[in-house]
């Protein structure tokens, strides 16, 4: 299986937009695709149809000892998706491969492609799905707070192995904001080729679709942020295929 991580060591930066938005535009291009929400907010199958967070999800049966595979859900686009499910207070102690093992495990075709939305680095699954990638998108906004975030990240991509594939995403983009368009300047200087020729800009339709359990090209396919995804998603298809097949 080929897999798809967003992470960061900042919250609040868009990870679980970007990894349904990608899951189903993924999934439009003809794709066998599974969403795996890693994340105890439990937000992901809410911008892939759900009008609600699942109660059940992954999380209780595999700190339970069953199989976390029974979760699974399936919406009209064709995403597979493996929900948190409820926070609960059952904990399990994560060995460093689980992650791993458990997506080896799943009944799903070869060629399928795994989107990993993951808690906040350095939760531990979010360090695992960094470990299960072939490409890896750190995902920043356009803010103070990540230009300050260069260390943290250049420190966590030196974890990763040369076939692993990496960039760096912004989102929140607002060209009407100066102190947005000063950080994203700073970010294009600091990240330089690493960073994506495209970004998520601030749109109202984002959080419109969210309210109509739609992504965004589905409910309005003429908005900016839209057009934005289609962009990433294309990286991403070119940069997978490049992942797969050795190339530098």
């Amino acid at each position: 299986m080929r897999c798809i991580t967003f992470v960061s060591p900042l919250g609040g930066v868009g990870r679980t937009t970007l990894a349904a938005h990608s899951a189903t535009l993924l999934a439009e291009r003809g794709a066998c695709v599974l969403a795996l929400d890693l994340c105890a907010q439990n937000a992901l199958g809410l911008h892939l149809g759900l009008p609600q967070p699942p109660v059940q999800g992954w999380h209780a049966l595999a700190c339970a000892g069953h199989w976390w595979g029974e979760a699974a859900l399936e919406n009209t686009a064709g995403v597979r998706l493996l929900p948190h499910g409820s926070w609960t207070s059952m904990q399990a102690p994560w060995p460093a491969t689980w992650l791993a093992r458990q997506l080896d495990g799943l009944d799903l075709p070869e060629d399928s492609i795994a989107v990993l939305d993951t808690p906040a680095l350095p939760a531990a699954l979010a360090q695992q799905a960094l470990d299960c990638a072939d490409v890896v998108l750190f995902v920043l906004d356009a803010s103070l707070r990540a230009v300050c975030a260069q260390a943290t990240v250049y420190a966590w991509s030196a974890r990763l192995a040369a076939s692993q594939r990496w960039a760096v995403l912004v989102t929140g983009v607002d060209p009407r904001s100066p102190v947005r368009r000063q950080a994203l300047e700073q970010l294009r200087q600091q990240w330089g080729d690493r960073l994506l020729p495209y970004v998520l800009h601030q749109d109202e339709h984002l959080p419109q679709a969210l309210e109509q359990a739609l992504c965004v090209h589905q409910a309005t396919p003429q908005a900016q942020s839209a057009h934005d995804l289609q962009g990433v998603v294309a990286w991403l298809s070119t940069a997978l295929a490049l992942a797969m097949s050795g190339e530098r």
